[in-house]
């Protein structure tokens, strides 16, 4: 009777030392990886960060090159300059030509958006607080040509995208499609949508109507006429309202119609 107490003993003895063992090699692999963790940090920031897990600190100092804010202003990048503060104008360069942004690279033109983004943003403020105090915002005319620039660079992007989506897949759109008419004659852009089943089987596309039936083609004659006197009309006006003003004022410079 003795024989299976021993080895009871003998088998809880064994199992207190494995789980010893397993903490002990678990607590050198973490302080392994904080150590690997500080290195990593010190050798990218230079500064005193938490030691976070090692792909935690990995992603962490990976996204550290994309912050564009000064870490010594802080919320003062809201508001313009010190040294502008009080003034009634404001120098600021031209707004960026299609011409120049088609010279940058994806990369330049990625930094310039948010550039661009924080100076939108910082104008914008800038008008509501003279719009709060009713004075008088220092050259308004800022907010057009950063916002001109966003636009242009925008523009500069997506034409990068068509041509290589037409490289790649001969598509000029990002979703394809087909010009269609409808039942009622006008011509839209179809944007092609992905079924589970075919198109002669489903009946939620078969109620869709491409075509224009025979009797609505007149009405389509008399849309067009009505659109073309509403243009002439438009035009009359427009040179009658210029005659006065030159009646009026004979050094007017009147534009050309």
């Amino acid at each position: 009777m003795a024989l299976p107490s021993s080895v009871g003993r003998i088998f809880s003895l064994c199992k207190k030392f494995q789980n010893i063992l397993t903490v002990s090699s678990a607590t050198k692999l973490q302080h392994s990886a904080l150590s690997f963790d500080k290195c990593r940090v010190g050798l990218y920031g230079g500064t005193s960060l938490p030691a976070f897990p090692l792909s935690l600190s990995a992603n962490y100092v990976s996204c550290r090159n994309l912050h564009t804010t000064i870490s010594r202003r802080g919320l003062d990048e809201f508001f313009d300059f010190p040294e502008n503060r009080g003034e009634t104008t404001v120098k600021s360069g031209a707004p960026w030509t299609a011409k120049q942004l088609r010279t940058k690279s994806n990369e330049d033109l990625h930094k310039l958006w948010y550039v661009l983004l924080k100076e939108k943003n910082m104008l914008l403020t800038l008008e509501q607080e003279a719009k709060r105090q009713r004075l008088q915002m220092p050259s308004p005319e800022r907010i057009r040509k950063v916002e001109r620039s966003m636009i242009r660079l925008e523009t500069v992007v997506n034409e990068r995208e068509t041509a290589l989506r037409l490289l790649q897949t001969g598509q000029e759109k990002g979703r394809p499609g087909a010009w269609r008419k409808n039942k009622f004659g006008y011509v839209y852009w179809y944007r092609f949508k992905e079924y589970a089943i075919p198109w002669y089987m489903n009946t939620r596309y078969k109620r869709k109507q491409f075509y224009t039936p025979k009797f609505v083609e007149p009405h389509i004659r008399l849309r067009i006429e009505k659109h073309l006197r509403e243009k002439a009309r438009k035009k009359r006006l427009q040179r009658e309202t210029d005659k006065k003003l030159k009646e009026l004022f004979p050094h007017m410079k009147v534009a050309a119609s």
